[in-house]
């Protein structure tokens, strides 16, 4: 799998085809950032119990660094997203200390990746997220889960 600098926003079949490759990878850690990309375009500061969209950083097993930007965290396709930061935090966490893996690489209707990240007892997670940027990752930072 090619590593990419750039950050991206739309989930091409290129890129689509080169992320197929993270299906089944499992989550070694995450960290979750207090504020987000998105924040810049609200028309208000948002405070953390109203937040919707986080900025995180997934490190998956094969040494993988996916930087997610603008994600919202969904409990299914039916769900609205989850609001407040302790509550998507303790979802996205909870899963991964589970030992979540990466179960799908989707795209949605504008074409933006949408992650379904699923634990060993079926439980999922969907993650639409506005942009991200793949790198990998040598040790986990102390902030990790």
């Amino acid at each position: 799998m090619e590593n990419s600098e750039d950050i991206q926003f739309k989930l091409t079949d290129e890129l689509w085809e080169d992320m197929a490759a993270l299906e089944g990878v499992p989550i070694a850690s995450l960290v979750i950032w207090d504020s987000s990309l998105v924040d810049d375009n609200l028309d208000q500061p948002v405070t953390d119990e109203e937040r919707v969209y986080v900025d995180f950083e997934l490190y998956l097993s094969n040494q993988t660094l996916l930087e997610l930007y603008g994600a919202a965290v969904l409990p299914d396709e039916d769900s609205d997203a989850m609001v407040g930061l302790d509550n998507i935090g303790e979802s996205l966490s909870r899963l991964a200390r589970e030992g979540a893996v990466i179960k799908e690489i989707a795209c949605d209707q504008h074409d933006r990746l949408v992650l379904v990240l699923a634990g060993p007892s079926g439980q999922t997670l969907l993650v639409p997220v506005t942009a991200w940027l793949e790198s990998t990752w040598d040790t986990l930072p102390e902030e990790a889960l």
